[in-house]
């Protein structure tokens, strides 16, 4: 019984990392994917050479992450926050580097 669950499980998994690239009418390529990231970074590859939105879990966390960042930046530049338009000057580098931190 637990066998069954375990290979149905594993199928399933495979089953979500896997795609194929059809190339004409009896030819075929068939991928599965390491991991979920991976299959995320193929298949949005995949989308972008074809000119299609790339919609994975992995692009959305992204958008959502810039989003969340613009967001946050039209908000600073509402209170009157100066948002400098170049970096900050590169610090001086250490005279040494004979420090060590003791996180104990």
């Amino acid at each position: 019984r637990l066998r069954e669950t375990c290979l149905r499980q594993n199928i399933t998994e495979v089953l979500e990392l896997a795609f194929s690239i059809l190339y004409d009418s009896n030819g075929q390529l068939n991928f599965i994917a390491p991991d979920k990231h991976e299959y995320c970074i193929w298949t949005d590859g995949l989308n972008a050479l074809l000119g299609k939105d790339m919609m994975s879990d992995l692009t959305r966390n992204d958008l959502d992450t810039l989003l969340s960042m613009e967001i946050k930046l039209r908000l600073l530049d509402l209170e009157n926050i100066q948002i400098p338009d170049a970096p900050p000057p590169i610090p001086k580098e250490p005279s040494n580097y004979d420090f060590v931190y003791d996180c104990n």
